[in-house]
């Protein structure tokens, strides 16, 4: 029920051992899943699993709801492509940018705030509980943070990606997807990426079971937020499988995304001083402070054998992408764990331990 594609030379074992490692393990942290590594020349795939009860099989081009890889993949890319064209400033605030009043707290905030974690906002909130249009979810934010003090602390929130994008249509009078298409995946042929695909749900795997929204959601974002507003959000919307993450991920390890200097920046840690992991938007293997912050837990994902300075990102769904900047390996893992339901987390453990194999032999080979 699997498939390998390799290439370069001196790996074929590793791809059988992959392939071991997967089958042996995904059972009982998603019903199926989709992986990628590589590293140069050389690339290796591999997807297993079924639904029975939905008539379902995984195949290798499975796509995705990537939750919040839409995060850095899309959202952050599209803010340094700004900054490069001089059109954006990491310290650029709200206010200057438009999108709140000058008289608002929020309005002080700056992008550099919202794209490391740094703003105060809070890490989660529904707001699709107090309207669904743009302006509700300005005006939620907006009041939520009006008798906020910013804090001297990192705090992974997904309202700082919805405002985020909220400024890039603001500076570019496109909406996120639009933007999405014309700047990151038509340029490198990403031919299965989009907000609200349009294509059969058959290609698509199935999220978690939910009486309100259909059983299960399937073909429609997970993330309330972002199906509440109608699917495009700066934190989550995103679908996509391994063959184009692949290619945005050497993409961008080859400068054809944002600079190479761009991507130095976005992968320097940025709150360590603060006990944080967060560069511009990705998280980065980092060594444990003393006093860590609320999200420096968020980065064990990448495991223990990869080197420090790694940096990649996960999503609620159960999809990751792991980069290793120093050897150029990496290791992209899509699965939909939160069907039937989200309280499976054995995912976690999953992909540390993923991590610790795939990257003992990558950085290790020549």
């Amino acid at each position: 029920m699997g498939e390998n594609r390799k290439s370069g030379r001196g790996m074929n074992g590793f791809s059988e051992e992959l392939n071991e490692f997967v089958e042996k393990n995904y059972k009982g942290v998603s019903s199926g899943m989709n992986v990628l590594v590589g590293k140069g020349s050389f690339k290796t795939s591999y997807f297993t699993g079924e639904i029975k009860e939905l008539n379902f099989k995984y195949t290798e081009d499975t796509i995705y709801d990537m939750a919040s890889l839409t995060k850095p993949v899309v959202t952050a890319s599209l803010v340094m492509k700004y900054v490069e064209r001089g059109e954006l400033s990491l310290e650029d605030s709200l206010g200057s940018l438009g999108l709140y009043n000058q008289d608002l707290l929020i309005s002080n905030l700056t992008v550099k705030q919202l794209i490391t974690h740094t703003s105060g906002l809070t890490s989660t909130f529904p707001l699709y509980k107090y309207g669904k249009t743009k302006e509700d979810y300005l005006r939620t934010i907006g009041l939520m943070h009006q008798h906020n003090t910013l804090p001297a602390t990192e705090e992974y929130s997904d309202l700082n990606f919805i405002l985020l994008a909220f400024l890039l249509e603001e500076i570019s009078g496109k909406s996120l997807d639009i933007l999405a298409k014309e700047k990151i995946f038509s340029p490198l042929s990403m031919k299965s990426s989009f907000f609200n695909p349009s294509v059969a749900k058959e290609n698509i795997a199935p999220t978690e079971e939910d009486p309100e929204r259909g059983m299960p959601v399937w073909g429609k974002v997970h993330d309330e937020k972002a199906y509440f507003y109608g699917g495009v959000c700066g934190h989550a919307g995103l679908f996509s499988n391994t063959h184009d993450l692949g290619i945005f991920t050497e993409a961008l390890l080859n400068g054809k995304i944002v600079r190479k200097e761009t991507l130095n920046q976005m992968i320097t840690p940025q709150n360590q001083n603060i006990g944080g992991m967060f560069g511009l938007g990705w998280m980065i293997r980092v060594p444990r402070p003393l006093v860590s912050g609320p999200s420096f837990g968020y980065n064990a994902f990448m495991g223990e054998t990869v080197n420090y300075g790694a940096f990649g990102h996960t999503g609620f769904t159960g999809t990751s992408i792991c980069i290793d900047p120093k050897t150029g390996a990496y290791a992209i893992v899509l699965t939909n764990r939160v069907y039937p339901t989200r309280e499976n987390i054995s995912i976690l453990k999953f992909r540390r331990r993923f991590h610790n194999f795939v990257f003992s032999v990558l950085n290790n080979s020549d």
